[in-house]
């Protein structure tokens, strides 16, 4: 399911630095098509349809403010459900669907949307995010499949995982050690093999967990030891960090390195070289080091991690989100994972709303590692099948009634920010609800040029000594035109796209654009004062010709 790509070009394609999206995340009948990103930026309606094959790809056009999202799911109607821009709220508007609206698994007629929320449409998930960061230049409509990854696990729609990547792409070939951030199950080793790949380097990849070291054995494992170094030690034994020569050594959960072996690897960092245990001269070693930790180091205190040791493993730190944060990529992974355990059966599996709802919304706490083993266990329930709610672990599937009577956290949004005391909501929401119709810009626009042109029209008519009568004729006719101006406005908006009662604002929502409402509140009070002077110039007017 690629995005049409011939129509991105009509899109506005300068964002700020933060900004809403909406993220096509997976069609639940067909899981293996791509995910699509979309930037809400510079837009004021989206129409989610039907498209008319059953194995079409999902489309967005665009013309002007207005995009048009075309996905091929026979659970949609034809025009299934708008999102509009009110105020500073984006809202969810069923379009009188046959199979209904859901936003986090309830259904909805008219809904504003907050950050996360997951929108349910026939049998097609979205999310939307709020704020997430732009990086100048990326399309305002992104298909994954449109980039393919330069290496396994660095896929991703975030835009600003999207960046880490990028820059780690860029770096890996160096001989700058990296040092990997995240908690367990973000996929930390994945990423280590994917700079690994991308470095070119001739030796091995290997990882090693330094939580399994005893802390006897650590150095003889890592910087082996010379022959009679030791009673038993009949022979030389090469440690692990110079088998690794040549290429690119991964140290997981590097908090837990015992003391003693920091600074023998701390001069590996420094100077490349190490020293066996025994031996009496150092022994050259070409190894680039990636180390990986679910902790704070910095926070660790002197006698459990070396200061200096950390500053030469962050040469480039990278930090993976853990996947409650990262949501628009469940796509992308369960795509992938489908595809390793399933093989060439992939294109063949299916899931229910129910189960991919349950997706969606489970917070994995054990992050990629977790969705893993839930997938590969659902795909053997499922027997060929589509993948249910009942072929999800429990805590997946009953997240309020786990095993162990352990209730699980639900996920949560942001919280809003407090409307401050005394918002004038009611007024905000009337002065909102009038700049939403264009009958308001006609009136603005209308007004303006009337005061200018009557202006004009008394100099000239005055130096070139017309009829006063005229000008009578001139003011009444503009006062009539104004009616007439906004009539006809009103009737366009109509026809357009159908006028719809604009929801209540959130005072979440009211409090983020606060100055936005004050600087509307302004300008129609200008409009109406503009329309006043208009009126008692025509009457001062009218008074001095002697009417």
């Amino acid at each position: 399911m690629a995005s049409d790509t011939r129509t991105h070009d009509h899109l506005p394609d300068k964002a700020p630095r933060g900004a809403s999206h909406l993220f096509l995340v997976l069609v639940c009948d067909r899981p293996g098509d791509p995910s699509l990103r979309i930037s809400l930026h510079g837009l004021d309606e989206i129409v989610v349809k039907r498209g008319g094959g059953s194995a079409r790809p999902a489309s967005a056009t665009a013309e002007g403010r207005r995009l048009t999202l075309t996905v091929s799911d026979a659970w949609m109607s034809g025009t299934h459900a708008t999102l509009r821009k009110v105020y500073a709220v984006w809202v969810l508007e069923d379009a009188g669907s046959k199979n209904g609206s859901f936003v986090g698994g309830a259904r909805v007629q008219r809904h504003a949307l907050a950050d996360g929320d997951l929108i349910e449409l026939g049998h097609t998930l979205l999310l939307y995010r709020e704020n997430l960061p732009v990086v100048p230049g990326d399309p305002a409509v992104f298909s994954s499949d449109e980039a393919a990854p330069a290496a396994p696990g660095l896929a991703t729609l975030s835009p600003a995982l999207a960046a880490q990547f990028a820059n780690v792409r860029t770096m890996a070939r160096s001989r700058i050690h990296v040092l990997i951030q995240g908690e367990t199950g973000t996929g930390k080793e994945v990423v280590a093999s994917a700079i690994h790949a991308l470095s070119q380097r001739g030796g091995p990849f290997l990882a090693v967990n330094c939580a399994a070291f005893a802390p006897s054995m650590a150095q003889a494992e890592l910087f082996g030891y010379a022959k009679g170094a030791f009673p038993g030690s009949a022979e030389a034994k090469p440690g692990i960090i110079e088998s690794a020569q040549g290429g690119t050594l991964f140290l997981d959960q590097i908090g837990d390195l015992p003391l003693a072996s920091q600074p023998l690897l701390l001069r590996v960092l420094e100077a490349g070289e190490l020293f066996p245990i025994g031996a009496v001269r150092p022994v050259q070693v070409d190894v680039r080091v990636i180390a990986a930790t679910d902790r704070d180091l910095r926070a660790l205190p002197p006698e459990r991690f070396r200061v200096d040791l950390l500053g030469r493993l962050a040469g480039h730190r990278l930090v993976l989100p853990p996947l409650r944060e990262r949501r628009e990529d469940l796509g992308l992974l369960i795509r992938e994972l489908i595809r390793r355990q399933a093989g060439s059966e992939a294109g063949r599996v299916m899931l229910t709303i129910e189960a991919a709802r349950a997706l969606l919304l489970h917070s994995w706490p054990l992050n990629v590692r977790e969705l893993e083993q839930a997938l590969r266990a659902a795909l053997m329930l499922a027997s060929g099948g589509a993948v249910a709610l009942e072929h999800l672990p429990g805590a997946i599937s009953h997240p309020t009634s786990p095993p162990g009577g352990q209730v699980l956290p639900k996920p949560v949004h942001p919280p809003a920010p407090v409307a401050p005391a005394g918002t004038p909501s009611g007024l905000q929401h009337f002065v909102d609800e009038l700049w939403r119709r264009r009958v308001v810009r006609v009136v603005v626009a209308y007004t303006i040029f009337v005061f200018g042109a009557l202006q004009g029209l008394d100099i000239i008519a005055t130096r070139l000594s017309l009829p006063q009568q005229w000008m009578t004729w001139v003011v009444i006719l503009s006062l009539l035109g104004l009616p007439l101006s906004a009539g006809l406005a009103w009737v366009f908006d109509w026809t357009s796209g159908g006028i719809v009662r604009t929801p209540s604002v959130a005072p979440g929502h009211a409090a983020q654009a606060t100055t936005g409402f004050a600087r509307k509140l302004m300008l129609l009070a200008a409009v109406l004062g503009v329309v006043v002077l208009i009126a008692a110039g025509a009457a001062l007017w009218r008074r001095r010709r002697g009417f």
